[in-house]
């Protein structure tokens, strides 16, 4: 089982957003770009948002790009397919989805 970690906005959070207000966390939320690096104190602001039955990092992206209901248990209402920055959790350990493959974090 590996389980799936994202920083999730409230609505209200968006608003302030398009308001042009910052917050650590919206920081944290825009700094999960390609080239950027983890910063570990931004761990805070991910949410356990689901998880997924495989071992397989690979495949738990496919099924969460694809929504396999069969592999993916939503531990949370609002949950986006999986993209760079996402936390995944597999054995103890956690990996940042990179633009290509899954970096140890």
């Amino acid at each position: 089982m590996i389980k799936v970690y994202q920083i999730a906005l409230t609505d209200a959070e968006i608003d302030a957003i398009n308001r042009g207000e910052e917050t650590e966390k919206s920081k944290a939320y825009f700094g999960r770009s390609f080239d950027s690096t983890f910063k570990a104190e931004n761990f805070q602001y991910y949410t356990h948002v689901a998880t997924v039955d495989t071992n397989d990092m690979e495949k738990a992206f496919e099924y969460m790009n694809l929504w396999n209901s069969d592999k993916v248990t939503k531990m949370v209402r609002a949950v986006s397919s999986m993209s760079v920055g996402d936390i995944l959790e597999y054995n103890g350990e956690r990996f940042r989805c990179a633009s290509f493959g899954f970096t140890k974090i």
